[in-house]
């Protein structure tokens, strides 16, 4: 269980970065580049979490890591055009987000003993 606490705190505060970083970006205002890489460094530690929570034999978190996979995916894609072609990808972000939350939602879930038909 501790890995699983360990990857919500680690994906919280990506969210609250991710938050940050689309407030600005969807006002126009420049990211912190700190900012964009501390969200990336955290969303990565708490994938790291719940695979080895995976490892060690909880099949619950198998969803997340598929939908980490793809969120990751396009946050990288959306960045990527963002910095060759120096505009925001919105529908990318939102792709980004929204399934963001809703694999939060699932580990949080998971994490406080939910059960929610995995």
């Amino acid at each position: 269980m501790v890995p699983l606490t360990g990857s919500l705190a680690a994906f919280t505060v990506a969210a609250l970065l991710g938050a940050l970083i689309a407030f600005d970006l969807f006002r126009g205002r420049p990211v912190d580049r700190a900012i964009i890489l501390t969200h990336a460094g955290m969303a990565v530690l708490g994938a790291l979490l719940a695979i080895s929570a995976a490892l060690m034999g909880d099949k619950r978190v198998y969803l997340n890591i598929a939908l980490v996979v793809v969120i990751a995916l396009l946050g990288f894609t959306a960045a990527t055009r963002r910095y060759k072609t120096g505009q925001v990808q919105k529908p990318l972000l939102l792709a980004h987000a929204g399934i963001a939350v809703v694999c939060y939602l699932i580990l949080a879930a998971v994490v406080f003993g939910v059960n929610i038909g995995l």
